[in-house]
């Protein structure tokens, strides 16, 4: 009798799609029922829609982006995973420098941010931001990247600190031509033809790297002022066509001219 309840129970669970379930060949047992497993299938973080969503699922993340996650709540001044969400994704301005923070994929549901800075961190990948399509201020100087390409996708930026890190290629930062200011000094840039398109610069900094042609440079006429020194430039007289400059740093340079492209020449850093 005992056998035909358990197997009549053992029928109903499977039905309703509980999940496997061990029952004891001991029919004299009384505790055959402690063998059921509930089985529960984890959560991907690649199916995550809010910060709520990363909140409540830390168990399953890596080391990195659980630590996202904690300076996200510190900076919420809450362990409340629905009230972070809630004062999160209604900030303008967030302010992360210097929190050793490698991951960044918590970040993404942040959507109305409109200032994010993200200086002296560990940051390798920078996938993640290209959810923030309405930022316009970003900084992420001093962290550890090289590849920028997916920061294509955020042309709503007029503001781009990318200073110190560890950037060869800036071929893909052509579509960003709202930018305004860009920083991208302190890194392994050689070649800056990609940086033609951006004609509504006023600020660029490109000191202490490996650049040698500053040509493609002559089309920003809109820029007042342009930071080139200690890298491996010897002609600047293309650069006679911006004369809205206020100032030009060419310090460190192995110059063949000293002259000034532009007037005054009182604008000019050797």
């Amino acid at each position: 009798m005992k056998r035909a309840i358990a197997l009549g129970f053992l029928a109903v669970l499977l039905v309703l799609g509980i999940g496997s379930v061990n029952v004891s060949q001991d029919e004299g047992s009384p505790d055959w029922f402690e063998a059921v497993d509930v089985s529960q299938d984890e959560i991907s973080p690649d199916r995550f829609e809010t910060f709520a969503d990363w909140c409540l699922n830390q168990a399953s993340l890596t080391p990195e982006a659980q630590h996202t996650v904690e300076t996200l709540l510190e900076e919420a001044g809450t362990q409340d995973c629905n009230q972070a969400e809630g004062r999160l994704t209604h900030l303008a301005e967030l302010e992360l420098n210097g929190n050793q923070i490698v991951d960044v994929s918590p970040l993404a549901s942040l959507t109305n941010l409109s200032q994010l800075w993200l200086a002296h961190n560990q940051i390798v990948d920078v996938t993640p931001l290209t959810y923030l399509t309405n930022l316009p201020e970003l900084t992420l100087w001093d962290n550890q990247i090289e590849d920028v390409s997916p920061l294509a996708t955020l042309t709503n930026l007029t503001w781009l600190n990318l200073g110190a890190n560890r950037i060869a290629d800036v071929s893909s930062l052509a579509t960003l031509t709202n930018l305004t200011a860009l920083n991208l000094g302190a890194n392994e840039i050689v070649d800056v033809s990609s940086l033609a398109t951006l004609t509504n610069l006023t600020y660029l900094s490109l000191p202490n790297n490996g650049i040698v042609d500053v040509s493609p440079l002559a089309n920003l006429i809109q820029l007042t002022q342009l930071e080139l020194g200690t890298n491996r430039i010897a002609d600047v007289s293309s650069l006679a066509t911006l004369t809205n400059l206020t100032m030009l740093g060419l310090e460190g340079n192995p110059l063949e001219n000293r002259t000034c492209p532009v007037q005054p020449e009182t604008i000019c850093w050797f």
